[in-house]
């Protein structure tokens, strides 16, 4: 059977905003990774930035925007649960922002150049379609609008989370179904699509955007994982040795001032 993305985590909701779900004081790109005070991929272009957020989740990342000084903020997110618990994060911090219960690659019913800025934090790697999704994104952002994203890196993917945490899928096998368990009453499975940097790039380049950043950081210290017993020691210690993340940061260009019509001279 597929797994029902939507389903499972509207089931896994409520318990990973108790357990997992990121801060909101810091734009948080991913477990294990530097956050956005380190890496800086969007801090030069988020002031008053009108701005979506593609898988926004519980809020977390829609509030820490807001604490940079985007503009008028949209989240997206596949699960109406995650989205009630955005809306209660939302209230609470006293920012605006307008929710929308959709795919992250159903875009069509934003307007042509929207958004200066599209973000998104381990979220697209849900996505099946990656060319549909940067076409959209590439319609929606003005010209010289950007996308910043993190999704989980294939290598760290790859790995089995039975201990010892062995290596058993495959990096270049992107599809993989999974299953999340011993966070919520019950284990919920999930379909994800992990890309290598190259696929990434490619999809990127070939849908019109331009790759301004790569990075594959080393993984952070976060003992939070061990402590709650997710990972042991060697697991830990394995994954230490593999990046937990891909990030992008690419623009949509602005057009050529020369490459427009010209007037036969008469």
């Amino acid at each position: 059977m597929t797994p029902d993305n939507e389903a499972s985590w509207d089931a896994l909701a409520g318990a990973y905003q108790e357990h997992v779900g990121w801060p909101d004081d810091e734009l948080t790109w991913g477990w294990r990774t530097p956050p956005e005070s380190e890496l800086r991929l969007v801090s030069d272009v988020v002031a008053g930035a009108t701005t979506l957020v593609l898988g926004c989740g519980g809020g977390q990342d829609l509030v820490a925007l807001a604490r940079l000084g985007a503009g008028a903020l949209t989240g997206l997110d596949v699960s109406s649960e995650q989205l009630s618990h955005a809306r209660s994060r939302l209230a609470e911090a006293g920012v605006a922002a307008t929710l929308v219960h959709a795919d992250a690659a159903d875009l069509d019913r934003f307007d042509a150049g929207t958004f200066d800025l599209v973000v998104s934090v381990q979220a697209l790697d849900y996505v099946a379609d990656v060319d549909a999704l940067v076409a959209g994104v590439t319609r929606i952002l003005r010209p010289g609008g950007v996308l910043a994203f993190s999704v989980m890196h294939p290598a760290e993917a790859a790995t089995d989370d039975t201990r010892p945490w062995p290596w058993t899928g495959s990096y270049f096998e992107a599809e993989r179904d999974w299953v999340w368990d011993g966070l919520a009453d019950d284990d919920l499975a999930f379909r994800s699509w992990f890309r290598s940097p190259a696929a990434w790039f490619t999809a990127l380049t070939d849908g019109g955007l331009v790759v301004d950043r790569l990075l594959e950081p080393a993984p952070v210290d976060d003992r939070r994982w061990i402590e709650r017993g997710w990972l042991d020691e060697d697991g830990y210690a394995k994954l230490d040795r593999v990046p937990a993340t891909i990030l992008v940061r690419a623009h949509r260009p602005r057009p050529d001032p020369g490459s427009g019509p010209t007037t036969a001279a008469s």
